[in-house]
């Protein structure tokens, strides 16, 4: 090889070597979330249908709901996760609270498990809703500050879904359906509006957070994975 050729190859390997590197950078610095549901169906199918509508990916966000119902289950299956991989930039827990009996208990693990050293660079969070995540899906179609509470033997959860009922499109609604998020996505950005104005009302008026009634949080989860879907786009 001639001293001009191995001059264009070493130069070469370089450029690949640096190209390589930039490659290794944009994707360290990539983005990830981890979402804890409480249930199997609603929750996860409804986010996975959003995660695809942003063009983003299970290597993007995780989403895990084999942890059954209850809120400390939730949280202890996050933390177990967490501890098999620790690289995401943000970790959300979701789940409800309609008569959950250590619901204020979750809330105090997260919060514990938010101000530990090691996690400091996250954010975590809990998603509430009360009383269940279908006022996420009321919160499309107008601002709900009706309390709900439990009538006869029906949940106050219950009680919401047959509020959900009356919208045209959900008269037959039913958690495992696939087809929600096609029927909600024209009106999320109003979704949004109306559960930040409600969070708003239940602080003026003095009620504990995580505790209005009604009110959700899934605004927050929904904006974070519009920032890492904005973010994969500017790489």
């Amino acid at each position: 090889m001639s001293a001009r050729s191995d001059k264009l190859f070493q130069r070469g390997r370089r450029k690949d070597k640096n190209s390589l590197a930039r490659k290794a950078e944009t994707k360290k610095t990539r983005k990830r979330a981890l979402i804890v549901c409480e249930g199997e169906k609603t929750e996860p199918l409804y986010l996975n249908a959003l995660i695809r509508h942003l063009g983003l990916t299970t290597a993007d966000v995780r989403i895990s709901g084999e942890c059954g119902s209850a809120p400390l289950s939730v949280v202890k299956h996050g933390k177990d996760l967490l501890r098999d991989d620790s690289d995401y930039d943000f970790v959300f827990f979701v789940f409800d609270r309609d008569t959950h009996p250590n619901y204020d208990n979750a809330i105090n693990s997260i919060y514990n498990l938010e101000k530990k050293r090691e996690h400091k660079p996250k954010t975590i969070a809990a998603i509430t809703s009360v009383p269940c995540f279908e006022l996420w899906f009321l919160m499309h179609f107008s601002m709900h500050s009706r309390p709900y509470d439990a009538e006869g033997d029906k949940s106050p959860a219950a009680c919401l879904i047959s509020d959900l009922k009356q919208i045209a499109g959900f008269e037959d609604y039913e958690k495992a359906s696939t087809d929600h998020f096609t029927k909600l996505l024209p009106n999320i950005n109003t979704a949004k509006s109306n559960s930040v104005r409600r969070l708003i009302d239940c602080r003026n008026s003095g009620e504990r957070d995580f505790h209005g009634n009604p009110s959700t949080k899934m605004h927050l989860l929904v904006s974070a994975l519009e920032e890492i879907a904005n973010d994969s786009n500017d790489d």
